[in-house]
């Protein structure tokens, strides 16, 4: 049985490890699936410094910092988030961001989505200071979907 890839659609042969016209691998990925952001790139990019893995992810990094630049200067500003791919391009990416306090409690849990998620390029978010009812001891970034960006 022919494999089909889930992002150009082509029909590959049963042994094939990587789609004959656009190159993404076929092999599953780290849920067992084959979906966008699950998959590990061949030859992924190198994750520059301070970066941290995504939650059920594949190749997708974050860091935060202070809205304003560099590390938090009194816990009440607003957070930015830049996100790292280092795999293949993807589109339509929805996260889910979570963030705990000292005391193990969790602040909030929110949703946002970015139109693309290009490889090697950090993609900046920023969660608002209203949206963070108290500072941060903890963050966790996870990819909720997203979808192949369609090979040229």
């Amino acid at each position: 049985m022919e494999k089909r890839c889930p992002r150009c659609g082509v029909q590959n042969p049963p042994v094939a490890r990587f789609c004959g016209r656009c190159g993404l691998t076929l092999t599953v990925g780290i849920d067992g699936t084959q979906r966008a952001g699950r998959v590990r790139h061949a030859r992924p990019l190198p994750v520059p410094e301070g970066y941290l893995p995504c939650q059920d992810a594949a190749d997708l990094y974050y860091r935060r910092e202070s809205a304003l630049g560099g590390a938090p200067l009194l816990a009440t500003e607003g957070l930015k988030l830049l996100v790292f791919n280092a795999g293949y391009p993807l589109r339509d990416v929805v996260l889910r961001i979570s963030g705990w306090d000292k005391d193990d409690a969790e602040l909030f849990a929110l949703e946002r989505e970015l139109a693309e998620l290009p490889a090697g390029k950090p993609v900046a978010l920023e969660i608002p200071s209203y949206e963070l009812p108290a500072p941060l001891k903890s963050l966790r970034v996870e990819l909720a979907s997203a979808e192949f960006e369609v090979a040229g």
